[in-house]
């Protein structure tokens, strides 16, 4: 799914800079069934579903996209990437940071790829710890409903 998903967003990233303003996925999922079809015929059996999820993925980048995008260019206006920046728009947009990267070099800008790395592993960590206290509390409950029962 991930592998697929970043060929997706690429294939959608470029027909954006093409100038493209609608969905161009299904297109490509009909030219395919076209020319697979005969040696994969299963690709014909899930057209429609195929279709559908790219939609739906395509429609959510598109909105990501133009977003992370108005975020990159005021970042990119001053300088280069910071991690903080590069970790802002990944986390709360959903923003790649393959897509930073590539970005930014497109115009002559790099990101700070350690510090971002930095402020994933804290949020991994946070993540971590929330979730030992999750069960530290769950184990407290429970302890507290079997003593009500005894």
């Amino acid at each position: 799914g991930y592998v697929l998903r970043r060929i997706i967003r690429r294939a959608v990233r470029h027909a954006f800079l093409l100038g493209a303003d609608e969905p161009v996925t299904s297109a490509l999922v009909d030219a395919t069934v076209v020319a697979m079809s005969d040696a994969y015929p299963e690709v014909g059996l899930q057209h429609d579903s195929v279709v559908d999820i790219l939609q739906r993925e395509e429609e959510r980048f598109r909105v990501t996209l133009r977003r992370g995008i108005e975020l990159l260019d005021a970042v990119l206006e001053s300088g280069d990437v910071s991690g903080e920046d590069a970790f802002r728009l990944h986390d709360t947009l959903g923003f790649p940071i393959d897509l930073t990267r590539e970005i930014a070099e497109e115009r002559g800008r790099s990101v700070d790829l350690e510090g971002f790395e930095e402020r994933m592993a804290e949020q991994r960590g946070r993540g971590q710890a929330a979730q030992r206290e999750e069960g530290d509390n769950a184990s407290e409950i429970g302890r507290a409903s079997c003593r009500e029962r005894v």
